[in-house]
């Protein structure tokens, strides 16, 4: 990704403490410094209304033995373990082969919140990704 970029956008990657935490639990795919975007579809919450919102961002991917992790934007989207009913409600699918997206309702964990958001990051491994996080 360009530099200018970069900057504007942040470098895509996970915080130090955030990344140990996944390693101490066995890290099976880490993949940083992703671009992509992030749709708002209908979304509500205190503060931001939104029909129809798309921005770039830079992001990380990070699935350990028992957790899934989705950082875009300088903020985490998706920290769910894998075994938590949650987890079922998140759309995890490669739309593209270069290409993961992770769709899901803003509402199922903060009720003040409502709406779709749709995380798409450019990544070589997205159909492994789609594979690993297969129901």
């Amino acid at each position: 990704m360009n530099p200018f970029l970069r900057l504007v956008l942040g470098p895509g990657r996970l915080p130090d403490q955030l990344r140990a935490d996944l390693t101490a639990n066995g890290l099976v795919l880490l993949a940083e410094g992703l671009s992509g975007s992030v749709t708002y579809r209908h979304f509500r919450a205190p503060g931001q209304r939104a029909n129809w919102r798309k921005q770039a961002v830079s992001g990380a991917v990070a699935i350990s033995t028992d957790r899934l992790l989705v950082w875009a934007g300088r903020f985490r989207h998706i920290d769910v373990p894998l075994a938590d009913p949650v987890r079922a409600t998140i759309e995890a699918r490669a739309d593209r082969p270069d290409r993961i997206l992770f769709a899901y309702d803003a509402g199922t964990t903060n009720p003040s919140r409502s709406g779709r958001v749709e995380v798409r990051l450019r990544t070589a491994d997205a159909p492994r990704i789609e594979r690993l996080l297969a129901l």
